[in-house]
């Protein structure tokens, strides 16, 4: 099971949007970055994973990019409605376990201001 396309950041333009519009939260193994959208845009919440080579081969970068868009997907009720967020990974994700990465994830959402 997977996210939607509808509920994914697809274009650069949209990651680009997020990147200078938005607002953003240090985690320690991510940064996550968010912008809430206008009424006339889209509803919903949105998500966009990215994950440099910094991070490391493309096994453990595809492994994180899961990892994240699954915390997303189960706890997507607790994260504010009409918000675009990106996830940038950091290379000690791995060093983490993913009830530390989803505490830190709700942490940050729960930081959100809802208006």
């Amino acid at each position: 099971m997977g996210i939607p396309t509808a509920k994914r950041l697809r274009t650069q333009r949209d990651f680009q949007q997020v990147r200078t519009q938005g607002k953003r939260a240090q985690c320690g193994p991510f940064i996550l970055q968010w912008r809430r959208r206008a009424p006339d845009e889209a509803p919903g919440r949105r998500l966009g994973v990215i994950a440099s080579k910094r991070v490391g081969n493309a096994v453990k970068r595809n492994r994180g990019k899961r990892l994240m868009r699954e915390i997303f997907r189960n706890n997507e009720s607790g994260i504010p409605a009409a918000i675009d967020i990106v996830i940038v990974l950091r290379a000690g994700y791995d060093q983490f376990s993913y009830a530390e990465l989803e505490a830190r994830f709700l942490k940050a959402c729960a930081a959100i201001p809802t208006v």
